[in-house]
């Protein structure tokens, strides 16, 4: 039986890996670094590994992986945020002579993780995109000067709220910078976008760079509201996004896995690339369940099975990560409204990232864990830099 080390178990996406790999009767291994994940409680997950934090312990992080993939069969190892990509694809070496990781070179995919080379390639690409200016490049005079406020900055590197913030005035900016050099480095300079709505096309890539997988969300609610991550989100039909994707990701000679993230301009109805994401997605799920199997397609052409292209999929099927969503009612300043939408059932096809009546654990455990949230059960161990002394047992 041909068995996967899926990483980051306690993240949805992960969960929805575990599941379609465990539907087509593969035998999946939940990682993580936390000693409790949803992933873990799934009925298809045959056995779970816990690792150190791969950004707080890097180096042990590495040891203890490449020692699972050493001792265990692993077909494939599939990291799933933007810390174990970068980290197991940049020392993929470590891995490659046991199992397979399924992304492509290094350079690709710091396209998608460094913010600075995703504009570049945007421009070189002619994708639309917020005007940009790079912090080791231009001074806060010129940045004010050029965007005006609100103004966006971001880090280079990271995907987190904290790596974003928009300031509206010179007072903001100063200490949004000021925080920003001691904190995440270099950053970016945007102009903001006015929000008219946000979308994201979601694909996967063979060899060839053909689009041999494709869904397309629409975002309706966020945590915080005002942005972040998605949680409820609608399938769509929107040709232009697609084309604007695909004719990036060829540009690049894309191979695996992409998300191009748009934000439409309430101003002008336009289309501006926000980011590129070259791993799976938070909202995975909405995307299976609109009939795209993108875990099992992935494993397919990791495989060099025969792929059939799955580029329809479902219009107007919704779903929403159910924790993730209550939260942002008690974020919400109309809270009346967020209460009344949040327990209004939907017209359409709506479906949940993580509850299950056929695999219900994760949920219990999902609901378990945002309760003990802050209690030390849940944070990542200490351990040792020095891999000898991992103490790490795996069940």
């Amino acid at each position: 039986m041909s068995s996967i080390l899926v990483l980051n178990s306690h993240a949805p996406q992960s969960l929805v890996a575990i599941r379609s790999f465990g539907a087509h009767d593969l035998e999946v291994t939940a990682g993580s670094s936390k000693s409790f994940s949803i992933g873990q409680l799934s009925r298809y997950a045959h056995r779970s590994f816990t690792h150190p934090h791969p950004e707080t312990y890097p180096d042990a992080f590495l040891a203890a992986l490449e020692e699972e993939v050493t001792k265990y069969d692993y077909d494939m190892l599939l990291p799933m945020n933007e810390s174990t990509v970068d980290l197991v694809v940049k020392h993929r070496h470590l891995f490659e002579e046991q199992t397979t990781v399924p992304f492509p070179s290094y350079e690709m995919v710091q396209i998608g993780l460094n913010k600075r080379h995703t504009v570049e390639a945007a421009r070189e690409a002619d994708i639309p995109q917020p005007k940009t200016l790079f912090s080791t490049e231009s001074t806060l005079n010129e940045a004010e000067a050029a965007l005006g406020y609100p103004l966006v900055v971001k880090a280079e590197h990271g995907s987190g709220r904290k790596e974003v913030s928009v300031c509206h005035s010179r007072e903001e900016l100063d200490a949004v910078t000021n925080d920003s050099a001691s904190l995440v480095g270099p950053v970016l300079f945007q102009e903001f976008i006015p929000n008219g709505g946000e979308r994201g096309v979601y694909t996967l890539y063979d060899e060839n760079s053909t689009m041999v997988g494709l869904t397309v969300q629409h975002r309706l609610r966020s945590l915080p509201p005002d942005g972040g991550v998605s949680t409820y989100r609608e399938t769509v039909e929107d040709p232009q996004l697609v084309d604007l994707t695909d004719q990036f990701l060829t540009a690049l000679d894309w191979q695996g896995l992409a998300m191009a993230e748009f934000r439409i301009d309430a101003r002008t109805g336009e289309p501006r690339l926000i980011e590129l994401n070259p791993r799976f997605w938070g909202s995975l799920a909405l995307s299976t369940f609109a009939s795209v199997d993108f875990p099992y397609l992935l494993y397919q052409l990791t495989m060099g099975d025969p792929v059939e292209p799955k580029l329809d999929y479902d219009v107007g099927v919704r779903a929403r990560n159910l924790t993730k969503d209550a939260f942002q009612v008690l974020k919400r300043d109309d809270q009346l409204t967020a209460l009344r939408e949040f327990f209004t059932p939907s017209t359409q096809p709506s479906t949940f990232d993580i509850l299950s009546l056929s695999d219900p654990l994760p949920m219990i455990g999902e609901c378990l864990y945002r309760l003990d949230s802050f209690t030390e059960k849940y944070k990542p161990m200490n351990y040792s830099t020095d891999a000898s002394a991992n103490p790490f047992k795996n069940k």
